[in-house]
C-alpha cells in the first residue's frame, strides 16, 4: 500500500505539473495576444494620425496665398537645401521647416492631438517635398505635383507615409503650349471635369426650367471664386473673377469683363450682343455634349459663338488664380 500511495504522489505531481505548465503556456499566449493587438491598435491609430496630418497639409496648401515654389523654398530653411530622408530624426536634426506644426515652437514636440478631454492622443508632423518629377530636392514646381511626408506618433510607435498630391484645376486650354488633354475631345470626359468642378464650386445655381440665371459683378481680385450654373445664363453689365462654368447657353448683355475661365459646357451657345464691351483675361472653352432637352449627346456636338464685339487675351496667370481654390488631390500613396 505504502508503495501505491508512492506512486499516486508521484502520479499527482506530474498531473499538476503538466497544468501549470500548460496553464503558464496560455496566460503567457494570451499576454502576447494582448501585446500584439495593443501594438496593432497603436501602429493604426499612428497611420491616422499621419493621415490626418496629410489631410490637414493639403487644406494648408488650398488656402495658401503662396506659390508652390514659395512653399518648397520656405520649406528648404536657412541653408536653402530640402532634405531628401524620411527619418523623423534626421529632418527634426536638420533646417528645414515643417508645413505642420506651422508654430515653430511646437516643432520638436509635434502637432498634438487632442481628444474630448483634452488628453493628448498622439503627436504629427509633415514635411512638403516636390515630386519624382521635378526632383524631390528641387525648390522650382513646374508641374503643380508636390510630395507630403506625415509622421503619426503614438508613444514610441511611429508610422510613416508619402502621399503625391496634384493640384486640382481645369486641364490646360487646347492652342496652349500643352498638349490637349484626352479629357476635352470625349463627351465622358468634359461630363467627367463637369462633376469635378461641380463638387468644387463656390456657387451653385439652378434655375427653373425656362428661367434664366443673371450674373453681373461676381467675386474680386482678392476672391476668385467659382460658379457652376445648371441652365441658361446671362452675362452684364459688371465684372467677374474665377471661373465660370454654365451648362446651358450664355449671353453678354451689357458690358463684362471676366477674369479667369468662362466654360460653356452642354449646350455650347454663346452670344455677346451688338453695341456692348467685352474682354476675357485668361480663357473660354466651349463644347456641345448635350442636345437641346438635355440628353447627353454620342459625341461632340457643334458649338455656336458669336464674339464679335468681345476681345479674348489668354492670361496664364489669371487662370491659376482662378483654380487656387481647387483642393491637392492624392494620386499616389506610400507607406513607409
Amino acid at each position: 500500500m505504502k508503495g501505491n500511495g508512492g506512486v499516486a504522489l508521484i502520479f499527482a505531481l506530474l498531473v499538476l505539473s503538466f497544468i501549470t505548465i500548460v496553464g503558464g503556456a496560455l496566460l503567457t499566449t494570451a499576454t502576447i495576444d494582448i501585446w500584439i493587438s495593443d501594438n496593432h491598435k497603436t501602429a493604426i491609430q499612428s497611420l491616422y494620425l499621419a493621415e490626418a496630418g496629410i489631410d490637414q497639409a493639403r487644406e494648408v496648401l488650398r488656402t495658401s496665398s503662396s506659390t508652390p515654389t514659395e512653399l518648397l523654398t520656405s520649406a528648404a530653411g536657412p541653408d536653402g537645401q530640402l532634405l531628401t530622408s524620411a527619418d523623423l530624426a534626421t529632418l527634426l536634426d536638420g533646417d528645414d521647416q515643417p508645413l505642420i506644426p506651422s508654430d515653430p515652437s511646437l516643432r520638436p514636440a509635434g502637432q498634438p492631438l487632442l481628444d474630448n478631454s483634452g488628453r493628448m492622443i498622439g503627436r504629427y508632423y509633415v514635411w512638403l517635398r516636390n515630386d519624382n518629377a521635378d526632383g524631390m530636392a528641387s525648390k522650382t514646381d513646374t508641374n503643380d505635383v508636390l510630395t507630403l511626408l506625415g509622421f503619426g506618433q503614438i508613444g514610441t510607435t511611429s508610422k510613416v507615409i508619402e502621399v503625391t498630391i496634384q493640384k486640382g484645376k481645369f486641364p490646360s486650354l487646347p492652342g496652349t503650349d500643352t498638349q490637349t488633354d484626352p479629357r476635352l475631345t470625349t463627351v465622358s470626359g468634359l461630363e467627367s471635369l463637369v462633376s469635378s468642378l461641380t463638387k468644387n464650386a463656390t456657387d451653385l445655381y439652378n434655375p427653373p426650367v425656362g428661367g434664366i440665371q443673371a450674373i453681373g459683378n461676381y467675386g474680386s481680385a482678392t476672391n476668385y471664386k467659382v460658379a457652376v450654373v445648371n441652365g441658361d445664363v446671362v452675362l452684364g453689365p459688371g465684372s467677374g473673377y474665377g471661373i465660370l462654368l454654365t451648362r446651358g447657353t450664355v449671353k453678354v448683355v451689357g458690358n463684362f469683363t471676366w477674369n479667369g475661365l468662362i466654360l460653356i459646357i452642354g449646350q455650347g451657345i454663346l452670344t455677346w450682343n451688338s453695341g456692348t464691351a467685352g474682354t476675357i483675361y485668361g480663357g473660354l472653352f466651349m463644347a456641345q455634349t448635350r442636345a437641346a432637352d438635355g440628353s447627353i449627346l454620342p459625341t461632340l456636338g457643334n458649338v455656336a459663338a458669336d464674339l464679335t464685339p468681345a476681345a479674348i487675351f489668354y492670361d496664364a496667370a489669371a487662370i491659376t488664380a482662378a483654380s487656387r481654390s481647387f483642393p491637392y488631390n492624392p494620386i499616389a500613396v506610400k507607406e513607409r
